[in-house]
């Protein structure tokens, strides 16, 4: 196992790991305080690709979190998230469901670690590397660190 001083991959969740804003009307919804768009979002990667992915950033030392942002109702928004990560993505160990507008860097437990997200704004605020989960295909992005 290759030693990468434990640092944790950081990941978001809308937009970056769940396809929130393909789901119908769920600013409508998430306004209006139902938070069934992020139960019902869907992957926005190939889950046996990245079980497979993470499993081998694990193996070489990687930890990974995830940092997502909640706007409305908030208690039934972070259970709804914890929800969906546990059903599609349940390899994060660290995981923080903020307020809005919180600076991402400020809640990780690791400094170092490297941030994945869609939003420009998040990824320049990260002091570490980031990777714009925008950019290519999601998989591929994170066995370039293998």
């Amino acid at each position: 196992m290759t030693n990468t001083n434990n640092k944790t991959i950081y990941f978001d969740m809308d937009g970056t790991l769940a396809g929130l804003f393909f789901v119908k009307d769920f600013q409508k919804k998430l306004s209006n305080g139902d938070v069934s768009p992020y139960l019902e979002a869907r992957p926005l990667y190939n889950v046996e690709e990245m079980t497979e992915v993470i499993t081998q950033l694990k193996n070489k030392g990687y930890k990974i979190g995830v940092i997502s942002y909640v706007s409305t109702t908030p208690r039934e928004a972070r259970k709804a998230k914890k929800e969906w990560l546990k059903r599609y993505f349940p390899f994060a160990t660290e995981v923080h469901i903020i307020q809005e507008y919180t600076t991402k860097y400020k809640v990780a437990k690791d400094k170092g670690g490297i941030l994945v997200d869609d939003a420009k704004k998040n990824r320049e605020a990260w002091q570490g590397l980031s990777i714009n989960a925008y950019r290519a295909n999601l998989v591929k992005e994170l066995q370039a660190l293998l």
